[in-house]
């Protein structure tokens, strides 16, 4: 997955996660100890993601040429879409409507960035922008982390 991110400016890594504000992120510093934090995306700037933790509203900087954190959306894979969920998304007035449902859901969809670009069509998780672990089972496995050390 390396190489495709590669392949993914921070500009194009926003234009993604600007579809998905309101969704839990899991953010892993590279800095320190390689520890995870659960927080609610809420907003995007040029060059940072606005993300509450602990109702505390933090700028995460993202930058090309260096990372000091990254950052995953908390995603679900579509086969966990229920029959309800498929009816109430067909039954909107608009077929264009059923992907940004599917988004403000927390469901991973596949991407467009730019028409011939690289990376169209691949879901987020692909790209390593998601993880379709829940924020229970991270903390879950963090805990398990502490006690074995």
């Amino acid at each position: 997955m390396f190489s495709i991110m590669n392949k993914i400016t921070i500009a194009e890594q926003l234009m993604i996660f600007s579809r998905y504000l309101g969704q839990q992120v899991v953010i892993r510093s590279l800095l320190n100890d390689d520890s995870e934090v659960i927080g609610t995306l809420k907003g995007i700037r040029q060059n940072a993601l606005l993300v509450d933790i602990d109702e505390v509203n933090r700028w995460i900087p993202l930058n090309d040429n260096f990372s000091i954190c990254e950052v995953k959306l908390l995603l679900k894979p579509l086969k966990k879409l229920t029959t309800s969920i498929i009816n109430t998304a067909n039954s909107l007035p608009v077929q264009a409507f059923i992907t940004p449902y599917y988004q403000q859901l927390g469901f991973d969809m596949p991407v467009f960035i730019s028409p011939g670009h690289s990376c169209n069509c691949k879901y987020v998780y692909e790209l390593d922008l998601a993880d379709y672990r829940t924020a229970s089972e991270i903390l879950s496995s963090q805990r398990q982390a502490v006690m074995v050390r």
